[in-house]
């Protein structure tokens, strides 16, 4: 399992990014571990940052990405992370609700938890060589980080979905 985690000093303050190839497959374990959250969508936004317009259009593209390209992508904001990392956080929420095909590890999860300025992308194993470290720290950086700093975390989040997008459907995973 590879993980890269680094702190941007912003004047929002650290925000942690990269991938983690976390979101596994639960091979041997019939039951999946619980998630500290509640899976209700491929836009799950705990943290009231989205715009409703906003929500309906990432997911009709999250659907689209899904059915012609192969990998499952969530998107989810939270509030605070619990008390845990935003490691340990996307591990436990990727891993819990099962995100992605459980044959490929095709699952991609985008974790923003403003009030703690951290974000991550978790990526599953079948996607590291194509959703690579760099790439989701670059992501982060440089298409979500700077709207963020500026207040306009929908927008943050859109580019950030975008370039991720982008590089899947470039590299599909449907067999």
């Amino acid at each position: 399992m590879r993980r890269l985690g680094f702190a941007l000093a912003l004047a929002i303050g650290p925000i942690l990014a990269g991938c983690g190839a976390a979101i596994s497959a639960q091979t041997e374990q019939t039951s999946r571990p619980q998630a500290p959250i509640v899976l209700t969508g491929r836009v799950v936004d705990n943290a009231g940052i989205l715009p409703e317009a906003t929500r309906k259009s990432l997911d009709q593209r999250l659907a689209t990405l899904e059915r012609i390209s192969g990998p499952q992508m969530v998107i989810v904001t939270v509030p605070d992370l619990k008390g845990m990392t935003i490691e340990q956080f996307g591990l436990a929420v990727g891993n819990g609700w099962g995100i992605g095909d459980k044959a490929r590890n095709d699952g991609v999860l985008l974790v923003i938890a403003p009030n703690e300025r951290k974000t991550r992308i978790e990526v599953g194993k079948g996607l590291e060589a194509t959703l690579t470290d760099p790439l989701c720290a670059s992501i982060v950086s440089e298409d979500m980080i700077p709207h963020f700093k500026s207040g306009q975390f929908a927008a943050g989040i859109e580019a950030g979905t975008a370039r991720i997008i982008d590089v899947l459907t470039a590299h599909p995973t449907r067999t």
